[in-house]
C-alpha cells in the first residue's frame, strides 16, 4: 500500500506536553523483548522508546475488542 504521505494535514504544536519538557522518567523496570528488564531512567542520553501493548501469538485468540483499537 503506497500513502501520498504529502497529503496528510501537518500536526500544529499546542504545547500541550511543554510541562513534560526536563522532567525526569520515573524509576519503572519493563522487561525488554530480550526478556530482561530495563529500567528507561538510568540509560545514559537520549532514549527513544517504542511501545506497543499486546503482540499476537499463534493459537491464541486477541482479546475482545482488540480490533476495535484505532490506529493499528
Amino acid at each position: 500500500m503506497n500513502v501520498d504521505w504529502s497529503s496528510l494535514p501537518v500536526p500544529e504544536d499546542d504545547g500541550a506536553s511543554n510541562h513534560l519538557l526536563n522532567t525526569n522518567v520515573p524509576q519503572i523496570p519493563l522487561q525488554s523483548t530480550e526478556g530482561h528488564m530495563v529500567t528507561i531512567s538510568s540509560l545514559p542520553g537520549k532514549t527513544v522508546v517504542y511501545v506497543y501493548p499486546r503482540t499476537g501469538k499463534p493459537g491464541e485468540s486477541n482479546p475482545e475488542g482488540w480490533d476495535a483499537i484505532p490506529g493499528k
